[in-house]
């Protein structure tokens, strides 16, 4: 009996907030969060998050992305992954927009490329969805 009660007080320590482990763990929200949105003309829509610090969200290859962003200072209007590459003159237009926060700034951004491949070229993985 004596150790039922033990354990029930100590339970209720844990959910009620006392000094624990539990409470002593880092806030787990990641600082940055970044929703992407990559639209193709007439076709489809895909959306996903990005979390950073630490990686994770829906984002098909957050850590890459993660990577690239961090180059530029969460500013997705100064990646030039690839400008080098060679596009087809494919006209396939895809609106890419990212908003969100990094870190404690404010992200709001939004361009119309082409073709996937000018997305690829200039977002790599950020938008490469």
């Amino acid at each position: 009996m004596m150790r039922a009660a033990a354990a029930i007080a100590l339970c209720g320590t844990f959910l009620i907030g006392g000094s624990s482990p539990a409470t002593a763990a880092p806030d787990p929200k990641p600082r940055v969060q970044l929703k992407i949105v990559n639209a193709v003309k007439g076709g489809e829509t895909k959306t996903v998050w990005l979390h950073c610090a630490p990686v994770g969200g829906t984002h098909p290859n957050p850590r890459a992305a993660c990577r690239l962003l961090e180059q530029v200072n969460g500013k997705p209007a100064q990646l030039a992954v690839a400008p080098g590459t060679a596009c087809t003159r494919e006209f396939e237009p895809h609106a890419v927009v990212v908003v969100g926060r990094w870190h404690r700034q404010v992200v709001k951004w939004a361009k119309v490329f082409p073709n996937s491949c000018e997305v690829r070229a200039a977002t790599g993985a950020v938008a490469s969805l």
